[in-house]
């Protein structure tokens, strides 16, 4: 994402807590900074893209974060998927500050970071949106702007539950297939044209098949993301029965050591209640 903001002709001022991301930028002519608080003093328009709420406050709001040196009129867009209602406590305490924060997460592949084509959703004020619109279309090809704080955080949870869902429905079908002696591949070709048809089933469904765990998106992302949507529905009194099942297939998965595997790797938890291997 930040080699696509350069190419796009960005100047950028980098920070990371492993430095090799920053010497990487840097040979692209990115500033390298030693803290979130000089990225800060060096834009007019600021990014993160962190793990958990927990890293967004520190960044944010710890010893030299971006809060320290924050100008009026500056702008905060945190990509990182985290909670609505830590989204808009974050935005109120960066407006009593004197800038405007954008909640903005994404959903897409690796490969969709790296070919600029992300879909980014948006919440925060209509003017700040407006304001950082040019950087979000570098990272991305679909921007949408969903409303005030949070409602772009709330908007990546919904995607979430159609994620998670229908990965488990992709790995079901995959089962279903190889036990009644189907040929699987064909069965993705077929049921991908009709109604059954899904990005998780067209692109992690022959992953599955040839045990091609490598990451797109992290079994312990999907987790959190999971353990957020849980927590958000509570709060809303929702009952989400087919989160809850999915969330602790998923936690079963992170606890088996998979936590770096792509969210395909669920496939062989349904395969050990199944007691049968695909292929």
């Amino acid at each position: 994402m930040a080699k696509n903001l350069l190419a796009k002709g960005f100047r950028l001022a980098v920070y990371n807590r492993s430095q090799g991301p920053v010497q990487e930028l840097a040979q692209l002519k990115a500033l390298p900074c030693k803290s979130p608080a000089e990225v800060a003093s060096q834009s007019d328009i600021i990014i993160t893209m962190l793990p958990d709420a927990p890293e967004v406050r520190q960044v944010l709001a710890g010893e030299e974060g971006v809060l320290e040196k924050i100008r009026h009129g500056q702008v905060i867009i945190d990509m990182s998927t985290v909670s609505p209602i830590f989204s808009k406590e974050m935005a109120t305490l960066v407006k009593s500050k004197g800038g405007e924060m954008l909640d903005a997460p994404v959903s897409g592949s690796t490969m969709a970071a790296e070919q600029g084509t992300l879909t980014i959703m948006v919440g925060g004020s209509k003017e700040a949106f407006e304001k950082a619109l040019p950087v979000l279309q570098a990272m991305g090809k679909h921007i949408y702007y969903m409303g005030e704080s949070g409602a772009g955080s709330f908007t990546k949870l919904c995607n979430q539950v159609a994620v998670s869902l229908n990965l488990l429905g992709v790995c079901e079908m995959l089962l279903v297939a190889s036990k009644a002696g189907l040929d699987v591949k064909k069965v993705i070709e077929v049921v991908s044209t009709g109604a059954g048809g899904s990005w998780q089933l067209s692109n992690l469904g022959p992953r599955m098949v040839v045990r091609d765990f490598r990451p797109g998106f992290k079994v312990k992302h999907l987790r959190k993301d999971l353990r957020i949507v849980r927590e958000v529905a509570e709060s809303l009194g929702l009952s989400l029965p087919g989160v809850s099942l999915v969330a602790e297939l998923v936690k079963a998965l992170d606890n088996m050591g998979h936590g770096e595997d792509g969210t395909q790797a669920l496939v062989e938890v349904l395969e050990m209640l199944a007691r049968h291997r695909l292929g």
